[in-house]
């Protein structure tokens, strides 16, 4: 959703963010010095690390709602997934971290310090305060379709899991187990690898254009097929850009219809994808006519026959003797499967038989043409047609 709205409600969480982990993560390292508890002082830390990757957020967000330009027609979508994909990485650093310093940790449990009982209170109010912000911001990225957000909110609630790993090691310390404490970091940094895998992941599909689902893809299918005049779909493609799909589609329509028809039912196709699908950013439809196989005629080859211009000279030229370029209001060709059809619209009130059996025999010699159908000004809707 690449709109001002979007970008200032995507930035005022994210800061409203960056404040709480600012003030929680000084909090719990004073806290943790007070109280003679590591885990807290750690657990402060990685807090701090939440605000950096929070004004890492704001930039990218920024960039990546930013409106398409001429270097990136398609918006900057992209630079989300990017961005996505390094807060996946900055996820598995601090698992890494946690289970490095956990390890030492257990080392030398045996000549750790006791923490103070207050330093519970502020793991709790740590927990309280992340969960909060971890579902104001997953609202904000569910309601905006922005997985940056919804990684940012991720990792909040890693530090929510964090400060209850402090917790349970030092409700657990002051009953001699401060073991406890070592054992819930080390599932702690497990969670937070994992939330960290899952996000690479789904953005390295998306930076590799991985189509949608075969049961989404069933759905767009089935509200395609809902707007009359679509025949049918013989191509779906979709690939992801910024938590967005993009659709490019190819639709059979009646050959016969115009090309102002065609393009009006694209337009359709394109409303109602987007209308029923809010995460559906862009749809390009392709028209294609169905081709009409005659068990008469040879099946012609519609790559091999000629192009319009070609085709207008050649008629032209054996109507000559019949027509002259003032009667003739229009020619619409039909390019269908056994061949061309022409409708010829002549600027005359009648069209006598005579004529219109001239018209027809004179084009006996263009092979591809198969139908002519002649209408006059007065009577479009009851056309003279003459098969060839």
């Amino acid at each position: 959703m690449n709109t001002p709205s979007a970008k200032y409600e995507a930035t005022r969480v994210t800061l409203i963010g960056m404040c709480l982990d600012l003030i929680l993560g000084f909090g719990k390292i004073a806290g943790g010095m007070y109280t003679q508890s590591f885990a807290l002082v750690t657990d402060g830390i990685h807090s701090l690390t939440d605000a950096v990757t929070d004004v890492f957020v704001l930039i990218v967000a920024r960039i990546s709602h930013s409106a398409p330009d001429e270097e990136h027609q398609y918006g900057h979508g992209r630079f989300e997934t990017i961005g996505t994909i390094a807060m996946g990485i900055v996820f598995f650093t601090t698992a890494g971290i946690i289970l490095f310093d956990s390890v030492n940790r257990l080392r030398e449990s045996d000549f750790s310090p006791v923490p103070a009982i207050a330093g519970a209170a502020i793991a709790a109010i740590s927990i309280a305060s992340k969960e909060w912000i971890y579902h104001y911001t997953m609202r904000v990225a569910n309601r905006l379709n922005s997985n940056l957000l919804k990684a940012n909110a991720w990792h909040s609630r890693s530090d929510a899991f964090s400060s209850v790993a402090v917790l349970i090691g030092i409700l657990a310390a002051q009953q001699g187990y401060v073991w406890m404490d070592i054992v819930a970091a080390m599932f702690v940094a497990l969670i937070i690898a994992k939330i960290g895998w899952e996000l690479c992941v789904d953005s390295l599909k998306e930076l590799v254009d991985t189509a949608v689902p075969k049961q989404r893809r069933a759905q767009f299918v089935s509200c395609i097929l809902a707007v009359e005049g679509i025949l049918e779909v013989t191509s779906l493609r979709s690939r992801l850009s910024g938590g967005k799909i993009i659709l490019e589609v190819r639709l059979l329509v009646n050959p016969r219809i115009s090309v102002s028809e065609g393009h009006q039912l694209g337009e359709t196709v394109s409303k109602s994808l987007t209308g029923q699908f809010a995460d559906i950013s862009e749809v390009l439809a392709h028209i294609d006519p169905v081709t009409h196989d005659d068990n008469n005629a040879t099946q012609a080859n519609l790559s091999e026959l000629p192009q319009r211009a070609e085709i207008i000279e050649r008629v032209k030229h054996n109507w000559r003797a019949l027509l002259d370029d003032n009667d003739i209001e229009s020619i619409d060709l039909h390019y269908l499967g056994s061949g061309i059809e022409i409708d010829l619209t002549l600027n005359r009130d009648t069209v006598s038989p005579q004529l219109a059996s001239d018209l027809e025999s004179s084009l006996h010699t263009i092979r591809c043409i198969t139908c002519l159908r002649i209408f006059h000004k007065l009577y479009e809707s009851n056309p003279t047609q003459t098969p060839t």
